[in-house]
């Protein structure tokens, strides 16, 4: 046992209150409390019934009036004693902190325990007491920590675990515990470990007593009965500590609604003589949302998340100059959420001087626009607005879209009132702040640089995985009262995850919020479900993107088991190149490790019409279910640096491969002929092949993590048709070419190594191309099949094309034009004079390439 391990439950303060608690007279107090109560309100309306009505004599009236006092007398008493409970007993002071616990080694541990923990320690410790019992573990603690605090079926009924079944678990392991280990007295070492964690939380959480939900979180780490109920749902411990961040969450805010007379509860009654503190705005209050009044009738949202953000906006408009705000974000990062930060720390007085009891009030620029299409009365009504906000001494204006607003050449909706506002900008009376997206700041505003340097730019950044988490469990009890649906603490996971690997280029929380919200119509409308499960999220998932995630179907596992077979069906030879995709894909699919890049990158390299393009074709069909699947890009066409911009966009102009993949994530890229491309584009696609990402012209993030990129070149050709002239060994043909490749300077080594295999195609041979012709033939004869018409296909004739078409300079590209010139011609021929129809069967000629039908 660690002899730093400090803990006895029996000296701390707060085990008096765990002892009183068990006396009647504590216990019954608030039980008696309330049923005095009830009495006392029962009694006295029939005093009042009889007094007013005269229906009772002066003696029964009197003894009523008696019975009152009495009832009135010992609920007051019961009041007192159950306060002197709760706020004295329950939390004793503290004469040190957590932090001194940890630092300290001769701190008593349990002074820091809160009364439930403290409760469940107790009767933990009063199990462990006979002589015969071993040492304390975790799990005895986590037995009692369940059965004796309240709240816990929350965390557990959201994992979608039985908290009876682990009650159960739990008595039958502490049983055999009993039994197998040896009797002492103490602490086990994992009982130890999870005090120590238990603290480390609390201070963490910024607690000054370790709560219930501590000590839960540090049972998740080192109890390991609960690591293993964990593990086999699918868990970590990291689920149980948002879980319990959630329910001291849900409890501080039903505390915060019971207290009425705390400031923010006395705020939604309302303040008396508004106007008389302020001057009148009466044209601004016509085009606004005043989200003061909003904030003080509906009350005040946490905000989570973007606490420096909404500090920074502060500090600016509490400025003596430039005290105006360009707030700059994506739609949907929380921009809105920043205001109402803002409102709630002015409305009750928690910003700075200059910001304090102000009104924050959006401007409805468009509303106004709708009114009046006349130029002139539109800048006479702003000046009045602007005017009424400087007036008023209380106003901090809100404008949304302010890009739309500061147009150089407006368009439909818009309007540039730069000249009506800029004298105003100056004036450390008005306050303004201006929100905006990057695209508009780009395209519009920087091209007002006079209007521009009249704010200060304030950036928001997306939040965090555990912030968007943590407004997903805010808004999950009002969204289940919606759609009468339970949503399990996994499917919130999910959204998360999947959100943040498939849906790169959405911010969060808005992609999280708004796919919580279309999962949750779609099991209300499809399934007979209840509960909102991680499978459901998966497949809305799959619906958007069009990637596969979650659980793989049995056609998908049969297709990845078979891919070489698969493949090779369309492909003759090249069994190095199919098996590196294969391989490549089938561990993407099982996610054995965490790739930063795409699924798979591979460079082919070889000779003209060996298959490398045939190959990329074969896997699109294949996998990504349809040739449409592949992103195709004859990179010859950006051989110059100005061509860039076509391939990743830029302002009014969407990118030939980056708009393409935003579309579709799960696909098949083909970069053909590679070699060709300017080295400045080689440069764009190092940092897509090493971490599968990239911001396009349009300041978007691009995800290739869900696509395959193939690149296929034939430089160097010459080297492997020599060394197959020298009968050289094919193991050393891929280093003589990758050599002649770094001689030559047509890829530099960096960017070879971003592929995950340099896959060198090899000339085909004549038996390769009977194979091939076999294929093509086999294409045509299906076509021919569907049009009622049997095509017989001899070897002869295959010998015959071979014969003809062997080039090993072009590959299986001459075999497919001699196809055409002898065969594919003279059917369409005979088709369209009428000589081959519906019913009959044809043979061809070798020798001659003529027609025999039958």
């Amino acid at each position: 046992m660690d002899s730093k391990f400090f803990f006895n439950l029996k000296s701390a303060k707060i085990f008096q209150a765990v002892k009183w608690a068990r006396c009647p007279v504590f216990s019954l107090a608030q039980p008696l409390g309330k049923l005095f109560s009830v009495l006392l309100i029962f009694v006295f309306l029939i005093f009042l019934y009889g007094f007013l009505g005269e229906n009772l004599s002066n003696s029964a009236n009197s003894a009523l009036l008696g019975l009152s006092i009495i009832f009135l007398t010992l609920r007051v008493l019961f009041w007192l004693e159950n306060a002197f409970f709760e706020h004295k007993l329950k939390r004793p002071a503290l004469s040190a902190t957590i932090k001194d616990a940890l630092e300290k080694l001769d701190v008593n541990l349990a002074e820091f325990l809160d009364f439930e923990t403290a409760r469940a320690v107790a009767a933990a410790d009063q199990f462990a007491q006979s002589p015969k019992s071993p040492l304390t573990n975790s799990a005895c603690l986590f037995c009692f920590l369940l059965d004796k605090s309240s709240g816990l079926e929350f965390i557990f009924q959201r994992d979608l675990l039985d908290i009876r079944e682990i009650k159960s678990m739990l008595k039958n392991q502490l049983k055999e515990y009993l039994k197998k280990e040896k009797s002492s007295v103490g602490y086990a070492q994992d009982y130890q470990d999870t005090i120590w964690q238990s603290l480390k939380i609390a201070q963490k959480r910024e607690h000054e007593q370790v709560v219930v939900g501590d000590v839960l979180s540090a049972l998740a780490i080192y109890d390991p009965v609960f690591q293993k109920i964990l593990m086999e749902a699918n868990l970590k411990k990291e689920d149980i500590e948002n879980l319990t961040w959630w329910l001291e969450s849900l409890k501080k805010r039903m505390a915060e609604r019971k207290r009425w007379w705390d400031w923010p509860n006395l705020m939604k009654k309302g303040t008396l003589a508004k106007e008389w503190t302020a001057g009148y705005t009466i044209h601004l209050d016509k085009y606004s949302v005043d989200w003061t009044e909003i904030a003080k009738k509906q009350g005040f949202p946490e905000i989570i998340g973007h606490a420096q953000v909404i500090e920074q906006v502060e500090r600016v408009l509490a400025r003596q100059e430039y005290n105006n705000v360009l707030l700059v974000g994506a739609p949907g990062i929380g921009r809105k959420g920043i205001i109402q930060g803002l409102v709630r720390k002015a409305v009750l007085g928690q910003s700075l001087p200059d910001v304090n009891y102000k009104r924050v009030v959006e401007f409805d620029l468009t509303s106004l626009l709708a009114e009046t299409s006349d130029l002139e009365a539109v800048k006479v009504k702003l000046d009045q607005i602007f005017q009424e906000a400087i007036s008023a001494g209380n106003v901090i204006l809100v404008i949304n879209d302010f890009h739309n607003f500061i147009a150089v050449k407006p368009g439909p909706g818009q309007l540039d009132i730069s000249g009506a506002i800029a004298p105003y900008l100056n004036l450390p009376q008005f306050q303004i702040v201006a929100v905006t997206t990057y695209a508009g700041l780009h395209k519009n505003i920087e091209q007002n640089p006079s209007v521009l340097s009249l704010f200060e730019k304030v950036e928001v950044p997306e939040i965090s995985e555990q912030e968007t988490m943590r407004i997903l469990e805010n808004l999950t009890l009002a969204l289940e009262q919606k759609y009468k649906l339970f949503i399990s603490y996994p499917a919130l996971r999910e959204i998360v995850s999947l959100t943040k690997r498939y849906m790169p280029a959405l911010p969060f929380p808005k992609k999280a919020i708004d796919l919580l919200d279309e999962v949750l119509i779609y099991v209300k409308k499809s399934t007979r479900d209840r509960v909102v499960l991680p499978q459901h999220i998966a497949k809305i998932i799959t619906e958007k993107t069009g990637v596969p995630v979650g659980e793989m179907e049995k056609k998908e596992k049969e297709i990845l088991l078979n891919l070489e077979a698969l493949i090779h069906q369309r492909i003759i030879n090249q069994a190095e190149a199919v098996k590196e995709v294969s391989t490549a894909l089938r561990r993407a699919r099982s996610e054995v490790n965490v790739r930063k890049g795409p699924m798979g990158t591979f460079l082919f390299l070889g000779p003209t019409g060996v298959g490398k393009t045939e190959t990329s074709k074969a896997l699109a069909q294949i996998y990504f279910g349809s040739e449409a699947s592949m992103v195709r890009l004859d990179m010859s066409e950006f051989q110059d640096v100005k061509d860039i911009a076509r391939l990743i966009g830029s302002p009014g102009e969407e990118g030939l491969l980056t708009t393409q993949i935003v579309e579709k994530p799960f696909s098949l890229i083909l970069l053909d002929e590679i070699e060709k491309a300017h080295p400045n584009v080689l440069n764009l696609f190092l940092q897509v092949l090493d971490e599968g990402r990239l911001t396009d012209g349009l300041g978007r993030k691009v995800d290739f993590k869900s696509a395959i990129i193939i690149a296929t070149s034939n430089a160097g050709y010459q080297v492997i048709l020599q060394a197959l002239k020298e009968k050289t060994a094919w193991s050393q043909v891929k280093q003589k070419l990758l050599d002649y490749v770094f001689e030559q300077a047509i890829f530099r080594p960096e960017f070879i190594n971003r592929f995950d295999a340099v896959v060198v195609f090899g000339p085909l041979s004549q038996e390769n191309l009977l194979d091939i012709v076999g294929l093509m033939l086999g294409s045509l004869q299906k076509n021919l099949k569907e049009k009622g018409i049997e095509l017989e296909v001899t070897l002869a004739l295959k010998e015959k094309l071979v014969e003809l078409g062997f080039d090993p300079t072009f590959g299986a590209r001459q075999i497919k034009r001699t196809i055409q010139d002898k065969v594919e011609n003279a059917l369409a021929s005979a088709l369209l004079s009428g000589t081959l129809k519906r019913g009959d069967k044809v043979e061809i000629n070798p020798q001659e390439f003529t027609l025999v039908i039958k």
